[in-house]
């Protein structure tokens, strides 16, 4: 290779990177979509490597959770603090470095696939995917897409786990009748809020800082450094790193419907439905029009069938749909 070849190679790393970032900000305007479209259709090749490289990692993350998972080992943790890896993720993170795309690994364009450090969690759900862990024989998670926990960890009085990303909806059932010895509650820590519940069912989901909890039955408590307050059947209560909001009633069967399969959308704004959708919809839907955001949505979809979403959209309000390859969808 030529120097001249050489430096157009960097040149391409560094472009992609810069474009890695952007897409992971979030604030993309529609012509810097457009700019990015463009940009693919200028390196096939490297968007090729981009996608072969991945599945190398892929394959040996999972080669390493069988690992683990045969040796019993379990990487627990807490939000505020720092944790070093086991062996067998540092030489993962050394395998990534080695191959060339630890930034790949780090920030995933548009979220299309998992990042290096939702492979570092204890239990993982990927895109569409959803999960049971059974923490005791009352006691069971389960986790919905794109979600991570850690498990605390283990005490005599309780059962716990923390909510790094995602929802999870969790059961304390009832004792066995005539059971002596003193109840196990569960414990869920997400962000800067402790959950406790003795016998209750309960959703949690978090995005970002922000914390919604939604109490389905029985009662939760909720500690907070700004408040301390206590959750019964259909209400709810959101938080975030400063403030807790006041709580609500809510149809907690809309909160929990994608237990049946099935979103619920009552009134929301289709920028926030093409978020939801995104969520357990393999790829991408990408809203280009503000205003088309704005509409507002009464509908139920099949988690199955969410390509129905965008149907509706081009059928009820003339959405212009523009199909790319890797289940990418630009709505305008």
């Amino acid at each position: 290779m030529t120097k001249a070849e050489a430096k157009a190679a960097s040149d391409v790393q560094a472009q992609a990177r810069a474009w890695l970032l952007r897409l992971r900000s979030g604030n993309l305007s529609p012509n810097d979509v457009q700019a990015f479209e463009r940009w693919c259709d200028d390196h096939p090749e490297t968007s090729r490597l981009l996608r072969e490289t991945w599945t190398m990692l892929r394959t040996a993350a999972a080669e390493i959770a069988q690992e683990e998972l045969a040796s019993g080992e379990r990487w627990t943790g807490s939000g505020g603090r720092a944790h070093a890896l086991r062996p067998g993720r540092r030489a993962f993170v050394g395998f990534a470095v080695a191959a060339g795309a630890s930034w790949l690994a780090l920030r995933p364009p548009l979220q299309l696939w998992p990042a290096l450090g939702d492979l570092a969690a204890d239990y993982r759900t990927g895109t569409g995917e959803q999960r049971r862990v059974e923490l005791s024989q009352r006691v069971v998670v389960e986790m919905n897409t794109q979600t991570r926990l850690n498990i605390l960890p283990a005490q005599q009085t309780i059962h716990g786990v923390e909510l790094l990303a995602g929802e999870a909806e969790v059961l304390a059932a009832a004792p066995d009748i005539g059971r002596t010895e003193p109840l196990r509650p569960v414990v869920v820590v997400a962000g800067t809020g402790r959950l406790q519940a003795q016998v209750a069912r309960f959703n949690v989901r978090r995005t970002g800082s922000s914390v919604c909890v939604t109490c389905i039955s029985g009662s939760v408590a909720l500690e907070h450094p700004r408040q301390r307050l206590s959750l019964e059947a259909s209400q709810q209560v959101t938080y975030d790193d400063q403030n807790v909001h006041p709580v609500s009633m809510v149809d907690s069967g809309a909160v929990t419907a994608w237990r049946r399969g099935v979103l619920v959308f009552n009134g929301v704004p289709l920028a926030q439905v093409v978020d939801e959708v995104n969520r357990y919809r393999p790829g991408k839907v990408i809203l280009r029009n503000e205003a088309l955001g704005e509409n507002r949505i009464q509908a139920q979809f099949p988690i199955a069938k969410l390509d129905d979403v965008i149907h509706m959209v081009g059928l009820l309000y003339g959405a212009h749909i523009t199909k790319l390859p890797g289940n990418i969808v630009l709505l305008s």
